[in-house]
């Protein structure tokens, strides 16, 4: 096994100078962990984009709760902006659709994380309405395409389907349960949560306030996939709802409903190389976190280090 020394001269070589945190879990325990700039364990990292895989455990908990029906139900029936005919696909459109990001709505992601469209959307009024006026480029289910907007609507499904704040209900059903602190998501003034990206400020809703989770709060998620649902002998989320969220859809191989998948792994990725990896055959974890900045940046070598040592 790779030494904490050898580590530390691999990020120093490779001058990953924004790398805060790597741990690396084997067989029920973490078997190297090291922290970088100042932080330690109890240290909180943005987490950007891994906020995309909690909502897809979320969405699982909602199905096995009830709260939803299917994954096949059409988002028209919980958002009546997409009930109205102002495109023939709306109707279409699914929850399995948006945890696939297979919705067929327009989106152009943009550059370094600078994004026109969701530049426009924060100066909308109602988040709902403006996305359901964005024009579809392809029919419901037939191409894969990285939207925020993907996102962001199924965060409005799963509200108006638990009936509040969605953070509200990932705090009693998942947090707490792992063990997890966060500070309140950040709410546009038109009451959708939002916590994948940079929300901003200045759009009339709450001062941006990210999930921002230590490393080890991390692994825990990681863990609670790799259990099939079980964190300290509680079923959190279905089993059968884990093996669905880890296959390839039909639209990319690589993706599943929200979480990212290898040959042998699956994950989540958030923008400037927040990662969880999870290695089913191997009974490992691994976790990296590091400051993000505008031109990104990923750290799968270090997760290659790792897993070859």
């Amino acid at each position: 096994m790779i030494k904490e020394r050898q580590l530390d001269e691999y990020i120093k070589e490779k001058q990953y100078r924004l790398v805060n945190s790597v741990l690396m879990w084997k067989d029920g325990r973490i078997i190297l962990e090291r922290y970088y700039n100042g932080f330690t364990k109890e240290s909180r990292n943005v987490i950007r984009s891994v906020v995309k895989s909690i909502l897809s455990i979320v969405a699982g908990i909602c199905l096995d709760k009830g709260f939803i029906n299917s994954l096949d139900e059409p988002v028209c029936r919980y958002l009546d902006d997409f009930n109205q005919g102002l495109h023939p696909y709306h109707r279409g459109i699914t929850i399995r659709n948006l945890l696939t990001m297979t919705s067929g709505i327009y989106w152009v992601g943009g550059v370094h994380y600078h994004c026109p469209q969701l530049a426009a959307l924060r100066k909308s009024t109602n988040w709902v309405e403006h996305i359901a006026e964005t024009d579809m480029a392809h029919v419901p289910g037939t191409r894969f395409n990285y939207s925020e907007f993907d996102v962001i609507l199924l965060t409005a499904v799963l509200e108006r389907a638990v009936g509040g704040d969605i953070f509200s209900f990932i705090n009693d059903n998942l947090y707490k349960p792992l063990h997890i602190k966060s500070g309140p998501w950040w709410r546009s003034r038109c009451g959708i949560t939002y916590s994948c990206a940079d929300a901003g400020e200045g759009n009339g809703g709450q001062k941006e306030s990210t999930s921002n989770l230590t490393a080890r709060e991390m692994l825990s998620l990681g863990q609670l996939f790799l259990q099939k649902g079980i964190f300290e002998d509680r079923q959190i989320v279905s089993g059968k709802y884990i093996k669905e969220a880890t296959l390839a859809s039909k639209c990319n191989h690589d993706y599943g409903y929200l979480w990212w998948l290898g040959n042998d792994f699956y994950g989540c990725r958030g923008f400037g190389g927040q990662n969880i990896t999870v290695v089913p055959g191997h009974n490992q974890i691994f976790v990296i976190q590091a400051t993000p900045t505008a031109r990104g940046k990923e750290y799968d070598d270090i997760i290659q280090l790792l897993r070859e040592s």
